[in-house]
């Protein structure tokens, strides 16, 4: 089965990502590292939470890499075409599901919703026949 991880310019469509198995987090915990620079799972969070359906997964991931990496607007065209050109880990290796308690919904049109492990829209999501259903992956094999 094809999970977008790994994938060149690879969406999620009318899919939900379950927390990791193995994720120790009881409700959706707000990232805060106190680091000096943002984590991965920080930037992710503020990116999503509160702009429901804004960001496709390639957008999200592209995002956060400009942050994350501190890359200059500037950059921006040149670095777009160089990261989309390779393969990226999908949205199934966020720290925001595997350590977080954080769900993914990705609606039809491949754009994404951040919904916490502990709410009933996570319990209607997780249930709904008309969703492909997977899982963060696991932070250990």
């Amino acid at each position: 089965m094809k999970d977008g991880c790994g994938e060149v310019n690879l969406n999620y469509y009318n899919t939900f990502i379950l927390v990791a198995e193995d994720s120790r987090a009881e409700h959706g915990e707000i990232p805060n590292t106190k680091r000096l620079k943002k984590t991965v799972g920080e930037i992710q969070f503020e990116l999503l939470n509160g702009h429901d359906y804004k960001y496709t997964q390639e957008d999200l991931l592209f995002e956060t890499h400009m942050l994350h990496k501190n890359i200059p607007e500037t950059a921006r065209e040149e670095e777009k075409t160089t990261f989309l050109g390779k393969s990226q880990a999908c949205m199934r290796t966020s720290p925001l599901g595997k350590r977080y308690g954080w769900g993914l919904y990705f609606n039809r049109d491949g754009y994404v919703k951040l919904v916490a492990m502990d709410s009933l829209e996570y319990r209607q999501f997780a249930n709904q026949k008309d969703l492909t259903i997977t899982r963060a992956m696991k932070s250990k094999r």
